[in-house]
């Protein structure tokens, strides 16, 4: 990657940065905070691409900021719940007309995505919550 490639990369870490600030999210089309509020990541910088001191920056910030997946967690977790408390009146409406089949499809879809979402999370809340290895 070159120098355009780190500037750019700086930027998305300023921009990042300054989303944390609630005032600053208030600002962003309705779409943009929508996603924000689903992406469990969205507020995280990539410690996967760069020199290795940003990387290394990157992956300090990320521990440090481990908090913000708690709320994504029990966002997901509570979408699931949603679409499981849904799926048993969906099977019952497709049972008697057809046409309900694809929306109960859906609505498993939904829970499934939404448990893998939660299962994500945690595992990259442990992930960030380990030890650095010692070199």
């Amino acid at each position: 990657m070159g120098h355009n490639g780190c500037s750019m990369s700086r930027r998305l870490d300023q921009e990042i940065e300054i989303l944390l600030k609630r005032e600053a999210r208030s600002r962003l089309p309705l779409l943009r905070q929508i996603l924000i509020y689903l992406d469990p990541f969205a507020l995280f910088k990539d410690a996967s691409s760069g020199p290795a001191r940003m990387r290394e920056r990157a992956l300090s910030y990320n521990r440090a900021m481990r908090w913000m997946l708690v709320p994504y967690i029990r966002r997901w977790l509570a979408i699931a719940a949603a679409f499981a408390l849904l799926i048993a009146p969906a099977q019952a409406a497709a049972a008697q007309q057809a046409v309900f089949a694809i929306p109960m499809a859906a609505v498993a879809v939904g829970c499934c995505i939404a448990i893998t979402v939660a299962a994500v999370t945690v595992t990259v809340y442990l992930l960030l919550g380990r030890k650095a290895p010692a070199d």
